[in-house]
């Protein structure tokens, strides 16, 4: 299905088709722009989470205070992924088929 456009002209009114579509080429590189951005910090949080569970692998068993900042730390991270959302489906498991 092809979509036709019609263009009208009134004499004495200028023609805004180029600064619309500028427009809207804009306000699309903007979206991917965003959907960019929002794609890294949830690889940001994921990356976070990785490395301080590979910390915690290492040292074993942290002190109170240290499991208070891990904590802490996972908190703002989960915050963050919260406010950003599923980017990347990431979150979200397939449905299984069949």
């Amino acid at each position: 299905m092809t979509t036709s456009e019609i263009h009208i002209h009134i004499h004495g009114l200028p023609d805004h088709t180029a600064q619309l579509n500028r427009m809207e080429q804009n306000m699309a590189t903007a979206v991917e722009v965003l959907a960019e951005v929002k794609a890294a910090v949830v690889d940001m949080a994921s990356d976070v989470n990785a490395k301080l569970d590979q910390l915690i692998a290492e040292l074993g068993t942290l002190s109170p205070e240290a499991q208070a900042l891990v904590d802490d730390i996972k908190a703002s991270v989960a915050s963050v992924d919260e406010r950003v959302g599923d980017a990347d489906g990431s979150d979200t498991t397939p449905p299984v088929e069949g």
